[in-house]
């Protein structure tokens, strides 16, 4: 299905004709935002390292985003990029990687005109390549707030090494299956040594199996170390990129279609929240 039509002519022909780079989407989903950081970090590290061009797309907001685990500080991000372009508000972070803050993505995008959207991703293309990942880190996803990394057919949810936290999890991945099923389900355990990990994995594996008919995949686990710090080695983070580089290419996008999808998703869920407030505010009325 075309979500948007061409800006002109010529743009619609350089789409048509572009030899486009195979691209791929990773929503990043968990309960708790510093281990959704530290995974989201992991995943663009391993993949970077690999001579992957990646893009994240960090939801979070500091002290607890992947910009502050990669090193960086965020100064300008997605609200930023209408006046300066896509391209100039995303952070360098090394190894092929860019960071774009982007708090309250869906809301943000909800805003923009179509064309406005085009505009944006039509100057990335322009300066530079476009990346071949896209990691989106779902920050706002344990609460009411549409996070971008719902758009992603792959999912990676993030889970904290507490048993007590599992029920979060599960229901953050129930809401997310049920607002947009996608494809896949890969699961990250942060904090535990590999035994411990598989153990919370089966757990949550019999439990959406049986409830939401959803068989996820146990991708890695990132131990804790010594003072509390999770630390991912040269050799996890190769065996990360091998894991997620072997799997099938699922949809055939690109980055110029994943930005359109966005757009429409986070310009639905906003025709349907305001319809609600109106709706209530008929009611109240009455």
């Amino acid at each position: 299905m075309r979500l948007a039509e061409p800006m002109d002519q010529a743009s619609g022909l350089r789409r048509l004709f572009a030899c486009e780079q195979a691209f791929r989407a990773l929503g990043v989903l968990s309960a708790d935002a510093r281990s959704g950081a530290r995974a989201t970090a992991a995943l663009a590290r391993a993949l970077g390292r690999r001579g992957q061009r990646v893009l994240v797309l960090d939801e979070a907001r500091p002290p607890h985003d992947v910009g502050a685990a990669l090193g960086l500080v965020a100064r300008q991000g997605l609200i930023d990029a209408p006046a300066r372009g896509l391209h100039a508000v995303a952070r360098a972070a090394g190894d092929g990687i860019a960071v774009l803050a982007a708090p309250d993505g869906a809301d943000l995008l909800a805003t923009l005109p179509e064309h406005t959207l085009l505009a944006l991703v039509e100057d990335w293309r322009a300066r530079e390549e476009t990346p071949e990942w896209l990691v989106l880190n779902g920050a706002n996803s344990r609460g009411e707030r549409a996070t971008l990394a719902f758009t992603a057919g792959t999912r990676v949810l993030v889970l904290p090494a507490e048993r007590g936290r599992l029920a979060d999890a599960y229901a953050l991945m129930k809401r997310a299956h049920v607002d947009w099923s996608g494809e896949s389900w890969l699961v990250m355990v942060d904090g535990a040594e590999a035994a411990a990990a598989r153990a919370l994995y089966g757990t949550l594996r019999d439990t959406a199996r049986r409830f939401i008919d959803v068989e996820p995949i146990f991708l890695a686990a990132l131990p804790r170390r010594p003072g509390g710090v999770t630390t991912v080695d040269a050799s996890q983070l190769e065996s990360l990129a091998g894991e997620l580089l072997a799997r099938p290419l699922a949809e055939q996008v690109n980055f110029e279609q994943y930005w359109q999808r966005m757009w429409l998703f986070s310009r639905m869920r906003h025709q349907r929240a305001t319809g609600r407030v109106a709706h209530g505010e008929r009611r109240a009325h009455r």
